[in-house]
């Protein structure tokens, strides 16, 4: 049962995990789990969270651009200040002196923390959204998939946008574990922030669909996104939360780059049946 205790940490990160939940999880008592814990684990479980929450702030620091407040808050932060003091007992830096001290990067090897996926899902209605596509064929678990994204910035380089004016979804049409053998329709497209007008024309113009969807979030490198997928599908079974019907569509945290697409902060929207 320690290895579901392990898992159930890993993924809920972002949240409050109290010993009581661990507990149930596992069939112990809180007492005999803690003991449990330290003898297979080597530490009090406490430790082990606050190990695990700044391991993986970590690595969002130094492989991504997001600002530390975000880095705080997907890591179970409430404040700015436990945050700092937890990030330099374990670091020995406060996390803008890690992040600009590039030889971490590196060292990233040597930290558990290969990617970040929450559990912590979200309902959610969604109206839908005016946007400019860039449709593209092929294979959503390959990296190939993201040279569309070329299209992207050439077309915001062409009419002098910035690139922090937009959002950045891929909308997936099919469900890449069901036909893996066929490529699928994915369709780069942006949305702007502030609802300004965009040059386009009609083949261009299309629209985010809205409706109800479940909302996972994860930061992780391009060829995880398969093993998390099942992951993701696995836990909403497990949840009694069933697919609705039509697309879903990834939102990431930033223009992705074809060359490296890896370690986007990335919200995956699933369609539910309510």
């Amino acid at each position: 049962m320690i290895k579901e205790v392990l898992t159930y940490i890993n993924h809920h990160l972002d949240g409050d995990i109290s010993l009581e939940k661990l507990s149930a999880i596992s069939g112990y008592s809180p007492f005999h789990l803690h003991r449990k814990f330290k003898l297979e684990v080597g530490e009090p479980v406490g430790h082990f969270i606050i190990q695990q929450r700044i391991e993986t702030a970590a690595f969002l620091l130094a492989l991504t651009s997001l600002p530390i407040s975000r880095v705080q808050s997907l890591v179970g932060y409430q404040t700015a200040s436990s945050f700092y003091k937890a990030f330099r007992k374990v670091m020995k830096l406060s996390p803008s002196e890690f992040r600009a001290n590039n030889r971490y990067t590196s060292a990233l090897t040597q930290i558990n923390s290969s990617e970040y996926l929450s559990l912590n899902y979200e309902i959610q209605s969604l109206p839908p959204r005016n946007a400019i596509v860039f449709p593209s064929v092929g294979n959503y678990f390959k990296k190939e998939i993201y040279a569309v994204w070329d299209d992207v910035k050439a077309y915001l380089d062409i009419h002098k946008l910035n690139e922090s004016q937009f959002n950045y979804i891929a909308i997936l049409h099919t469900c890449q574990n069901i036909t893996p053998d066929l490529p699928g329709r994915y369709d780069a497209v942006i949305v702007p922030k502030h609802n300004q007008s965009l040059a386009s024309n009609k083949f261009f113009q299309t629209q985010v669909p809205g409706g109800d969807f479940i909302r996972y979030r994860f930061c992780a490198s391009a060829d995880q996104f398969q093993r998390l997928s099942l992951v993701i599908g696995s836990h909403m079974k497990s949840q009694g939360i069933r697919h609705g019907s039509g697309i879903s569509y990834l939102e990431f945290s930033s223009l992705p780059d074809s060359k490296d697409p890896n370690n986007l902060l990335t919200d995956w929207y699933l369609p539910i049946q309510k």
